[in-house]
């Protein structure tokens, strides 16, 4: 597993960032948010739900949803977003510094 790529969970067909540091990889689960088509977010906050495309889709991250994952669930990588950190970082900052 490894920071800002994006895993098909193996329990549903929803797409998770992880968001762990990779320092901290010998953890049974990773941090991560869940990456939810646009069509089906009825709000998002700009700073705090950055949008991706993936395959062809726009997904935003549902920063306020992640949760630790076993690591036994994360299916096959679909995506690497690290040219995207800024944007998911000042996610996570909003989160939980409020800026």
């Amino acid at each position: 597993m490894a920071r800002f790529r994006v895993y098909e969970l193996k329990s549903s067909e929803v797409f998770a960032l992880d968001l762990q540091a990779d320092l901290v990889e010998l953890l049974p689960t990773r941090v991560m948010a869940p990456l939810y088509p646009l069509t089906t977010m009825t709000w998002a906050f700009s700073r705090l739900n950055p949008r991706f495309v993936i395959d062809g889709q726009a997904y935003s991250m549902a920063t306020q949803r992640m949760s630790a994952v076993d690591q036994r669930d994360i299916g096959r990588e679909v995506a690497n977003l690290s040219s995207r950190s800024d944007d998911i970082t000042a996610a996570l900052d909003f989160l939980f510094q409020g800026f």
